[in-house]
């Protein structure tokens, strides 16, 4: 097949967006005008299979959900997405069985981002429809943008990690988990950077340098190293915008 042809069909894969609605003539009438928008409607009758599809690999980043589904409550499920953090967003369109005020106010606050009270029109849904696709592809090319700018962060040839107020490890790039003995990020998220550089193999004093408001240079110390090994390093600090989760930086450079 020819590249163009190629980059065409990927670019005609339809967006699957999940339709959580246990009523027959809601699904009747929601799926088909998804199709007509040229998205794939993902069908689910209860609230755990919905919450099931939205913890796969390649979950929808649009739900509609109705505020009765049952076997588990559509709020919860607005309260566990946003409560699990994803890289990525997921918008949800919460279906009312009214138009009460309350209702529509307690679904924004559990995580909904839209809310259409039944019965509702072909129009009015794909209004919301439209609105929806705007902030997904805005989300779509953040996520982008993120994504290369995590790919040359990862390929500097110098380690770079940021810890909180009590020096836990929040971020770092490849580099750092590399010089520190470890294959994988995942191994160091959470620990702490005493467990990384320990008293006895800190050769300048490197620990009580570190008190995350002031910055310092050119600090040379040895790693405790995954692997038993104790590799040594000059590093660098400076403290990060109080509004972040990380509050302090250190650049590390392995020593030839």
């Amino acid at each position: 097949m020819p590249i163009f042809s190629m980059l065409a069909f990927v670019a005609r894969i339809p967006m699957r967006v999940l339709v959580a609605e246990h009523e027959p003539m809601w699904l009747e009438f929601l799926c088909p005008r998804l199709q007509l928008r040229e998205m794939q409607p993902v069908r689910v009758v209860t609230g755990e299979k919905a919450w099931s599809v939205l913890e796969e690999k390649d979950a929808p980043r649009l739900a509609i959900i109705d505020r009765r589904i049952p076997s588990l409550d559509a709020m919860e499920i607005c309260r566990r997405l946003r409560r699990r953090g994803d890289p990525f967003y997921t918008y949800v369109v919460l279906l009312l069985p009214n138009a009460h005020r309350t209702e529509e106010l307690l679904a924004l606050e559990a995580g909904a981002d839209d809310c259409l009270p039944k019965p509702f029109g072909e129009e009015e849904l794909m209004a919301r429809l439209e609105i929806a696709e705007r902030v997904l592809d805005v989300d779509k090319r953040l996520t982008k943008i993120t994504s290369q700018w995590r790919q040359m962060l990862d390929a500097l040839p110098f380690g770079v990690a940021a810890v909180d107020g009590n020096g836990i490890l929040r971020r770092m790039n490849r580099t750092f988990a590399r010089q520190m003995g470890y294959s994988s990020i995942h191994a160091l998220l959470g620990q702490s950077l005493t467990y990384l550089f320990q008293s006895k193999l800190d050769l300048h004093g490197f620990l009580q340098e570190v008190r995350m408001i002031e910055p310092f240079d050119n600090v040379e110390v040895r790693c405790r190293g995954g692997k038993g090994l104790a590799p040594a390093v000059r590093v660098w600090g400076r403290p990060l915008p109080e509004n972040d989760e990380a509050v302090y930086e250190i650049i590390v450079q392995e020593l030839r």
